[in-house]
């Protein structure tokens, strides 16, 4: 974009060029942004969907089932959200190539806002499904050492990380709201003198 400026008390015009520097744009999330917490999150997403599936086969079961034994429970309370989790990291996880500040804020949030619920299910569907589908207590009883365990792997470990992911993506999308004003560089220079007009010669006769 080109501006005309006039300096007071002359004739000379002013140009002014502001130039915006594109690759500026581009967001530099560092090594450790937003590609490397939706690796991190795609990691604990597939841990919390898949452990009561796989946990048992090396003695970690917190309903006291076998491995790989389906049912409405594990599917709600670990599988869906998991899954949900993994779809949103691998989502996040494309646009942080090449991301542009100022575009596509809006889904990196409601990404963000739907990775936090699928956290917050994570950490309360234990608890919460059974009341819900009227059926027995998920966790079986156990020591408190294996309790704790039980809890850590099951529900609030992933649930508490999911979330934590999910929060971190809404914050960047707010921090990285402002295209930024800085990315703009401005050059002045003289205008170049206007082309003499010649003007033709009147011959007067005597």
């Amino acid at each position: 974009m080109v501006a005309t400026t006039t300096t007071p008390g002359t004739n000379r015009h002013m140009l002014r060029r502001r130039r915006i520097d594109a690759a500026a744009l581009t967001s530099n999330v560092g090594h450790f942004g937003l590609g490397s917490v939706g690796v991190l999150l795609i990691g604990i997403a597939a841990w919390g969907g898949i452990v009561p599936f796989v946990g048992p086969s090396f003695g970690y079961s917190a309903d006291g089932t076998a491995s790989w034994h389906w049912s409405l429970t594990h599917v709600v309370v670990a599988l869906v959200p998991g899954a949900v989790a993994v779809l949103m990291g691998f989502v996040v996880l494309g646009r942080s190539r090449g991301m542009v500040v100022g575009r596509g804020r809006f889904s990196l949030a409601t990404s963000g806002l739907i990775v936090m619920a699928a956290g917050a299910w994570f950490a309360i569907a234990p608890w919460a499904w059974p009341v819900i589908d009227s059926t027995r207590a998920y966790f079986v009883t156990a020591s408190p050492l294996r309790t704790l365990a039980n809890l850590s792997g099951y529900a609030l470990g992933p649930g508490l990380l999911v979330m934590a992911a999910g929060a971190f993506f809404m914050g960047w999308a707010i921090r990285h709201q402002d295209t930024g004003g800085s990315m703009v560089n401005e050059q002045t220079f003289a205008a170049p003198p206007p082309a003499a007009v010649e003007r033709p010669t009147v011959i007067q006769g005597g």
